[in-house]
């Protein structure tokens, strides 16, 4: 399993991944990790997209793991799971915007080191 983190503090996150073949699972978690939502986008065999996500009420990850996959997707091209689970007692909305914005900076990351740049 590989690990990189991004942000800091109480906001700090961990992605973790692992490749199975030229597919890809990664799990976003901070705070008191735990997986509160999982999407996998993909191509069924007549090559249409899909993308579905699941979260377990109420947990408000499944956006955020749906949006990760869908771009690792784009830049891998092979099925892609995300899971995640960012738990903070007392979360502010500045912090959820934070939380937001280093998901996004770990995944864009995450392609980079993927594609060996």
């Amino acid at each position: 399993m590989n690990m990189l983190e991004t942000g800091s503090g109480r906001t700090r996150l961990r992605l973790t991944w692992q490749r199975w073949g030229s597919d890809l699972h990664v799990h976003i978690g901070g705070g008191q990790d735990h997986i509160g939502a999982a999407a996998l986008v993909g191509r069924d065999p007549s090559g249409k997209a899909y993308a579905r996500a699941l979260a377990v009420p109420p947990h408000k990850e499944g956006r955020m793991v749906r949006q990760a996959a869908e771009r690792l997707h784009a830049a891998i091209g092979g099925n892609v799971c995300v899971t995640g689970g960012v738990h903070l007692d007392d979360i502010t909305r500045d912090e959820i915007t934070l939380i937001l914005q280093d998901v996004e900076e770990g995944i864009e990351q995450l392609v980079r080191m993927i594609r060996g740049e």
